[in-house]
């Protein structure tokens, strides 16, 4: 007689071995030219860094961060994707103050001082997370570049007027109010003279900036980055991840025909075009600035922030895990977009007006963006939807599937030993 004998297959779901998560850091798209999820966060921050796409922190004393204002957290319910994000506490043991790191394209090993690659063409996104009580930061987001042979160059560049061949770059940075815009210095840029800007306050950012080979051809001046807005204002929503990509495309040397641009969760904010930053050919983009940047004294309170699933790429980005740079117009495709809803006119902002926004340009800010070289200095959602950007899930195997292999060969046992 043959008896059937029904194996029990519960337990096989514990037999079942879960395969983690797969990044797209680990097979990346062609175009990137760096990928950080920050999932190697447990191999403690000294180690972490030295294997990381970063090579300079601002926030990290003798090489150390300092956890008041960066630190890997290994957190999954504050990261975007995975177990780890970069978190920048500002807590009020660093006196409030913010944190940067920056990447930079370097012609072999990738260390400080490096001989750098340039492109013509720059994509940044990250997916960021403000704390719901946020208020605050002086900048943010920034691409630039230099020469090749001129690594510190774009450092320590606040109040001058660019000369076409030192250095080129943009930031995106937000009001009191989480309004984005861009802040930019190019050399037809609006600059601010007489009132505040006078006397030897202005003749020593002139003398300041006579010495890097900028001087103040037009008499004496501070410089501030213009502003390029969107109208109507686009927000960086508080206590929720967004994915915020930005793209600079430097002019044809001589030529007003650079763009910058960027995108809140795949929408375009803002297209600027009609740019001039450069003169020469070798002066190119080679930088990309992961900043949460207030100084001390700047705020009175913590402005929280987290970052994850960063990407610097020489195509559009998106905010779907690969970036597919095909050019068919749709997100990811490497296209800077063709609406301009900005207003078009250079130095529409505010500079050097006094008014305390965040990024205005006020005179005597010291600004991180604008040359504070930090401690190296020379001296993500679901996978699979729209939103996910990150992490794409490696499949599992069914244990449903595995149940059903373990009964038929229980039955095939017993009948042979019928």
């Amino acid at each position: 007689m043959r008896r059937l004998v029904l194996v029990v297959g519960l337990p096989v779901l514990a037999l079942s071995p879960r395969v983690a998560s797969a990044s797209p850091c680990d097979d990346p798209h062609p175009a990137w030219l760096m990928c950080e999820d920050f999932e190697q966060g447990g191999l403690g921050w000294e180690a972490w860094f030295d294997q990381s796409p970063f090579l300079e922190c601002n926030g990290c004393p003798d090489g150390v961060n300092d956890p008041n204002r960066v630190l890997l957290l290994e957190d999954p319910a504050a990261a975007h994707e995975g177990d780890w994000s970069l978190h920048m506490p500002a807590a009020a043991a660093a006196n409030y103050r913010g944190a940067s790191l920056t990447y930079r394209s370097c012609n072999g090993s990738a260390q400080q001082g490096c001989m750098l690659t340039g492109h013509d063409d720059l994509y940044f996104r990250t997916w960021v997370k403000l704390a719901a009580d946020h208020e605050y930061v002086h900048h943010f987001l920034s691409i630039a570049g230099t020469q090749p042979d001129e690594y510190w160059s774009s450092d320590g560049n606040a109040g001058c007027r660019p000369n076409g061949y030192r250095a080129a770059g943009t930031t995106v940075d937000f009001n009191s109010d989480h309004e984005l815009f861009f802040y930019t210095y190019f050399p037809e840029m609006n600059c601010d003279s007489g009132g505040y800007c006078s006397g030897a306050y202005a003749q020593g950012i002139c003398d300041g900036c006579a010495q890097k080979d900028m001087p103040c051809e037009n008499g004496l001046e501070c410089c501030w980055g213009n502003h390029f807005e969107p109208d109507p204002p686009v927000v960086l929503a508080r206590d929720q991840w967004v994915c915020l990509e930005l793209h600079m495309h430097i002019n044809t040397p001589g030529e007003a025909d650079g763009t910058m641009a960027f995108w809140v969760d795949d929408q375009l904010a803002l297209e600027q075009t009609g740019m001039h930053w450069r003169d020469v050919e070798e002066l190119q983009l080679n930088k990309a600035w992961l900043q949460h940047y207030i100084d001390d004294g700047d705020a009175d309170q913590p402005n929280r922030v987290w970052f994850d699933d960063v990407v610097v790429s020489t195509e559009r980005i998106g905010c779907g895990s690969g970036g597919d740079g095909d050019g068919d117009g749709d997100p990811g495709d490497g296209d800077p977009g063709d609406g301009d809803p900005g207003d078009g006119d250079p130095g529409d902002g505010d500079p050097g007006d006094g008014d305390g926004n965040p990024g205005d340009g006020d005179p005597g800010e010291g600004d991180a963006s604008e040359g504070e070289s930090g401690s190296g200095g020379p001296a993500g959602a679901d996978a699979g939807t729209s939103e996910g950007c990150a992490c794409s899930q490696a499949s599992e195997p069914s244990p449903w599937a595995a149940a059903w292999m373990l009964l038929l060969v229980g039955i095939s046992a017993r009948r042979r030993r019928s």
